[in-house]
């Protein structure tokens, strides 16, 4: 008897306790967070880019007659900077010329011709059959006309091709032959380019935004720029725009910002640095460092609601050391926050929380 209230006492005791364990709250302390009032400031690295770049091609193919810039020269819109010389492409215009010429006498002559049978006919001079072939003969030579002059405008274009212009307004950036050389046309590789052009009087200053501070940034926000080359000289630029992707390796945004360069003083390919000042948004705190806890790769808080354990997924910014911003919609001045939360707390889990008060960072 007394075996048997022993064993059944402890498969009493072996039911219950997972019970009475599973009902246990943990005790955790917690901290409420404090709004971040200061504006926000952002330093982050980035380069110079041209506003306009273009590698130039020859459309001609002949030998170099002129090459009229080299690398560092200001050129115009529209401004020769290269002459090709392809007299085979002049005797072509020529002769299209002269084809126009024979196309025009040939379709005169069987438009004479036509209206004269068309007389004819009325007098049964000549039989319709002949009157219709002599007026399709005359519309014939009237298509042949205009065949000759497309081909004529092709080729003076091919000629006026010979000619190379500036697209735009810049700097020679490269040279790529020199007076004398052959040049291929159309059928160039691409190799064979002439100039590379870069227009510098409005410099692109790109950089790779983390998602923090990309989510925040709009075509009205200013920057300035400083190079480590220029101490003491900031360049103020704006936010022009932004690819609205996240690159899926780097996790950043392209950001494209334009600056003034007038007198060229600036190169394209020079590494700065752009310094953001932003209004704090009404979503974002400072917590402990200590709070923040990574989940299936998501950063987030554990938080006491209801006695309960609960995961808000939040995007940290700033690191201050012993605080860290954090932006949440869901996050308030009265969230309660369990610090230093072990791995041994869950969502889900039963807590008892105490309240601690912590030195605030300004």
């Amino acid at each position: 008897m007394t075996v048997f209230f022993i064993s059944r006492t402890l498969a009493l005791l072996l039911i219950t306790t997972p019970v009475l364990m599973a009902q246990e709250k943990k005790a955790v302390k917690t901290v409420t967070p404090t709004p971040a009032k200061s504006d926000s400031s952002y330093e982050i690295p980035g380069r110079t880019e041209p506003l306009e770049s273009a590698t130039i091609f020859s459309r001609a193919t002949g030998i170099v007659k002129e090459r009229k810039f080299d690398i560092g020269d200001v050129v115009k819109s529209g401004e020769i900077i290269a002459v090709i010389d392809a007299p085979e492409i002049v005797q072509q215009v020529d002769a299209a010329r002269a084809t126009i010429d024979e196309s025009k006498a040939r379709a005169s002559s069987a438009r004479s011709l036509s209206d004269r049978s068309a007389e004819l006919l009325q007098s049964k001079a000549v039989s319709k059959e002949e009157a219709d072939q002599r007026a399709a003969s005359a519309a014939e030579m009237d298509a042949a006309v205009r065949v000759a002059e497309a081909e004529y405008a092709r080729l003076t274009e091919l000629k006026n091709f010979s000619i190379v212009r500036a697209p735009f307004d810049g700097v020679i950036s490269a040279r790529n032959f020199d007076r004398g050389d052959r040049v291929r046309g159309d059928s160039a590789t691409a190799e064979g380019w002439l100039y590379k052009i870069a227009r510098l009087d409005t410099l692109r200053f790109v950089v790779s935004a983390t998602p923090d501070l990309a989510l925040r940034l709009s075509k009205e926000n200013d920057a300035a720029i400083r190079f480590n080359e220029l101490p003491g000289k900031p360049f103020s630029a704006k936010v022009s725009r932004s690819s609205k992707v996240f690159d899926t390796a780097s996790g950043t945004m392209r950001i494209e910002l334009q600056m003034e360069n007038k007198d060229l003083a600036l190169p394209v390919g020079l590494t700065g640095t752009a310094a953001f000042s932003l209004a704090a948004t009404k979503e974002t705190f400072l917590v402990p460092t200590n709070t923040l806890v990574i989940r299936d790769g998501k950063t987030g808080l554990l938080i006491a609601k209801d006695d309960k354990v609960e995961l808000m997924e939040v995007v940290a910014g700033r690191n201050f050391g012993p605080t860290v911003e954090v932006t949440s919609s869901s996050l308030s001045e009265a969230t309660t926050i369990i610090i230093n939360p072990n791995a041994m707390i869950r969502p889900g889990d039963a807590v008892e929380a105490s309240a601690i008060q912590i030195a605030k960072v300004k």
